[in-house]
């Protein structure tokens, strides 16, 4: 069946919501055998025209999804699933029975052209061993990896009703002694001797599985993982910044006229092997604005550096006057943690200059780019911190942090102590928080931070 892709007036949402709210509802009746399959198909296919219409526009793409409820987005992305796995498995199934040739596949030439988008984001590699995740009856994407690569690839099939169809289909192209299959979930499965691993856009769960590849394949695996950006978002579930945390997006391939973005992960570990950490003598408008655009990317999702959100130009460029002048004054001292050029890391050191509190220093504003986080920098940096203590000859260290966080973990991991609790330390929102204080000597933060390389070095031989 084949329907002819349409246009839809964003600026009149009315006709698109409609369509949306259908596609809910008929992917309900067809799960339980209440309507035709055909009848979600021909919607599916208008869905992906609506897509294909406006996916390069960015801005209307963005209003149109603001006006869409996450219940609403979430239900479009099962039924687009659930389409997807029908097709496959009936296409799979007629595949075996010769009434069609894999060419004829709804999805064949887009997946093709996906997968030579994503061998282009390595092209620097030439992998011994691929392995791909989240396949289903029809493994086009390993078999599209074998037939541009040349090269053999493993593959993880979702549910073990799809791995006996998936190894015949295999068997019926041709290529079963170069394309294999299995079903064994992706925590028991050994990663260690894959040079490239890609995840399917349906992969689940995205969190869970990254966190195993980043744990457990070797430093120099590439790893590709499907998302989806823009209207893309109404047939895929993105990958979000959490489900890749401990990981630094090297490349991020944006679909224009497709579906599926891709993005080109390599662990924080790795990325941050060559980030330099130094302390400045100023902060110059290039080295702002740096410092203000990571503010701002971890403002929006966090307000524990005393921001209640994103920072206005207006404002920002005053607090960095003003952090210049304290820099270049020794008011204050502020470490940054630079990636070719780029800063992806802050903390300011402000020592007291009550006379009768000469021997003390308070950190604050601490913050790392989302995609270095476990990476090892903040040891780094803490070591930095304990040397400028020593040269300032300040002996007690103090910061306050919102209580309950991540961050007050992570401080006390570096061996901070409490010393104080306020109940209304910070309002946001009208919401109400409490403040955590804490304080340990530099001389024990230098321990601290010996102990802790001595524990990772242990660890990596």
């Amino acid at each position: 069946m084949s329907v002819a892709v349409r246009s839809f007036p964003l600026e009149n949402t009315d006709e698109p919501l409609s369509l949306l709210t259908q596609i809910c509802g008929t992917h309900k009746a067809v799960a339980q055998a209440q309507l035709e399959f055909s009848l979600l198909h021909e919607q599916v296919l208008r869905l992906e025209g609506l897509v294909f219409s406006y996916g390069s526009n960015a801005e209307q793409s963005a209003n149109f999804l603001e006006g869409l409820s996450p219940e609403l987005v979430s239900e479009l992305n099962a039924a687009y699933r659930f389409w997807e796995d029908s097709l496959e498995r009936q296409f799979a199934l007629n595949l075996l029975q010769d009434k069609a040739s894999l060419a004829e596949y709804h999805l064949y030439e887009r997946v093709g052209e996906l997968v030579r988008r994503e061998l282009a984001l390595v092209s620097d590699l030439w992998p011994q061993r691929i392995l791909f995740i989240g396949a289903g009856a029809l493994p086009l994407s390993a078999i599209q990896i074998h037939l541009q690569t040349g090269l053999p690839v493993d593959c993880l099939v979702e549910g073990p009703e799809a791995i006996g169809v998936a190894e015949q289909v295999l068997q019926k192209c041709k290529v079963n002694k170069s394309v294999h299959v299995f079903a064994e979930k992706y925590g028991k499965y050994d990663l260690s001797a894959y040079d490239l691993v890609i995840m399917a856009s349906t992969a689940r769960p995205k969190r869970k599985i990254l966190r195993q590849l980043r744990k457990k394949c070797h430093a120099g695996c590439h790893i590709l993982c499907r998302t989806a950006h823009g209207l893309g978002q109404l047939l895929y579930e993105p990958a979000t910044d959490l489900d890749v945390r401990g990981f630094y997006v090297k490349q991020d391939q944006t679909a224009v006229a497709e579906t599926i973005s891709t993005w080109l992960l390599q662990a924080a570990g790795s990325a941050a092997a060559d980030v330099q950490l130094r302390w400045l003598r100023e902060v110059d408008p290039r080295l702002g604005s740096q410092i203000l655009r990571l503010m701002n990317r971890t403002l929006e999702e966090e307000t524990t550096i005393g921001f209640p959100g994103p920072i206005d130009d207006e404002t920002g460029h005053a607090l960095m006057r003003q952090l210049h002048e304290d820099v270049k004054s020794g008011h204050r001292h502020v470490l940054i943690a630079e990636k070719n050029g780029i800063v992806v890391g802050q903390l300011i050191l402000t020592p007291n200059s009550v006379p009768n509190h000469r021997h003390m220093v308070e950190l604050t504003r601490g913050t790392i780019d989302r995609s270095f986080r476990g990476g090892g920098l903040a040891l780094r940096a803490f070591a930095e911190i304990a040397k400028k203590c020593e040269e300032l000859q300040r002996e007690v260290i103090c910061l306050d942090v919102r209580a309950g966080t991540l961050a007050a973990m992570w401080w006390q991991h570096f061996g901070f102590k409490p010393f104080g609790l306020l109940a209304d330390y910070s309002r946001v929102r009208d919401q109400r928080y409490q403040g955590l204080f804490l304080t340990q000597t530099a001389e024990e933060l230098k321990a601290r931070v010996q102990e802790l390389a001595q524990k990772s070095s242990t660890a990596a031989a």
